[in-house]
């Protein structure tokens, strides 16, 4: 028979999608993907100062969202082991 349990609502800044791929990335690699990310974050507001395209805020909102799920799974992995 199958349960029919409501799933829990998703309240975190950034999508259930990047969670769980960032949840596989081994932590050794996730500093390094932070850090991709923060370039990436830096490169692409410099370039929407100079071309103020919707195109470029989404892929911006993206490399963010990016960012703080790597950081936030760090952070848990951290504090989980101590």
């Amino acid at each position: 028979m199958f349960s029919f349990k409501k799933k829990k609502d998703w309240n975190k800044p950034f999508s259930e999608k990047i969670a769980k791929r960032v949840s596989r990335i081994p932590t050794g690699e996730l500093s390094v993907w932070a850090d991709q990310a923060i370039y990436e974050v830096g490169r692409l507001l410099s370039q929407y100062e100079r071309t103020r395209s919707a195109e470029t805020m989404f892929e911006l909102a993206e490399g963010a969202e990016a960012l703080h799920a790597v950081v936030h799974e760090l952070n848990k992995r951290m504090t989980s082991t101590l």
